[in-house]
């Protein structure tokens, strides 16, 4: 079936090469940091896409991956010229744990290795916090920031004393995906409570019913080590112990991907408060509702990078639902339409995915 979302995604593929190709090239050590904590098959997709886009570029494995703390002492041991690939799977401002958060100990700890942040979007809960990352990366000789929404990239352009650029989530850098066989849903709710301004959950599913997934609680035995991932690193020519463990990390992430990918995979519709949610969608070819108060940061994403694929509909409120996914292209029989119309999509013509629709007044 035509992939509605693939010129979308090969462009910003392709944007993501373009900006990793400034700090490594082919056959150059790196290092990637920030594993994923928890069970999020989004913030996994993220580590996954960024793993993917920087062996393409690189054409090897990691020299070093780390999640915890512990992990930043390793970096010592590593190629001088390694650069550090933070992911960008939560918001940079949020600051986990504070002083001790893993991006702001790297900044400190090692000031003379180039260090990359990532796509991410900012979000500070308070001044303090924001000054901190200020004088942090304001002492760093060589930090670089990307940022996956506009609001973020003027914080950091007005904040932070170094190179800014915007960038989309690397989870694109996966690849189109494939759906798992699974019973038909119409519609499928992959929503999270973030606070009191956003769209009413249970609105929402009074006048669209659909049962409700937030998908971050994944079964623990996807993060266990597999023989699979060293015969992996093996046949990649990665033996060392970090190599095995740069493979590990990336098949525990294409696990959760997987999981998140096989809740999806059933439902005709899917509607989503979810950055990951939206980018999963766009990557499995399922139309979607882009549900989120005016100024989210989820629209902005939409409307800087997405917005001008077939495959998602923005909405602002549980009552504009109903019509946006009266608005999405529905598949029949391998044929797509839209408004009851079939989709032309004839080479030659202009990419489905390239004609402006209008968004949600």
């Amino acid at each position: 079936m035509y992939h509605l979302g693939e010129v979308v995604i090969r462009r910003l593929q392709e944007k993501l090469i373009k900006s990793v190709r400034k700090f490594v090239s082919k056959g150059q050590p790196y290092i990637i940091m920030d594993f994923p904590s928890n069970k999020d098959p989004g913030h996994h997709a993220s580590w996954l896409g960024l793993a993917k886009v920087l062996q393409e570029v690189t054409g090897r494995l990691p020299v070093l991956t780390g999640g915890s703390l512990q992990s930043i002492n390793d970096i010592k041991s590593t190629p001088g010229d390694a650069p550090i690939f933070i992911c960008g799977w939560a918001d940079f401002g949020d600051a986990r744990i504070g002083r001790d958060d893993i991006r702001y100990r790297l900044a400190c700890k090692y000031p003379d290795r180039t260090i990359i942040q990532m796509s991410q979007s900012i979000d500070f809960a308070n001044e303090a916090l924001l000054e901190y990352a200020k004088r942090t990366i304001g002492r760093h000789r060589n930090f670089f920031f990307m940022t996956r929404d506009e609001r973020s990239f003027e914080l950091a352009k007005a904040n932070f004393d170094c190179d800014v650029e915007t960038g989309p989530d690397t989870a694109f850098g996966i690849d189109l995906l494939k759906p798992f066989e699974a019973d038909p849903l119409r519609a499928l709710y992959v929503m999270q409570p973030f606070g009191e301004d956003d769209v009413d959950i249970a609105e929402a599913r009074a006048i669209v019913d659909g049962p409700l997934t937030n998908w971050i609680n994944g079964p623990d035995g996807l993060s266990r080590l597999r023989k699979a991932s060293v015969v992996k690193a093996a046949m990649r020519r990665g033996f060392s112990r970090s190599e095995i463990a740069a493979q590990h990390r990336e098949d525990v992430a294409a696990r959760y991907v997987d999981y998140g990918v096989k809740m999806l995979s059933g439902a005709q519709r899917i509607i989503t408060n979810r950055l990951h949610g939206h980018t999963l969608c766009l990557l499995l070819n399922k139309p979607h509702v882009a549900v989120a108060r005016n100024g989210s940061r989820l629209h902005d994403f939409v409307s800087s990078w997405t917005g001008d694929t077939l495959l998602v509909e923005k909405a602002t409120n549980a009552s504009e639902i109903l019509a946006a996914m009266s608005r999405l292209p529905y598949e029949m029989n391998g044929t797509w339409y839209k408004s009851s119309r079939p989709i032309d999509l004839r080479p030659g013509l202009l990419a489905p995915d390239l004609v402006p629709h209008p968004s949600i007044v």
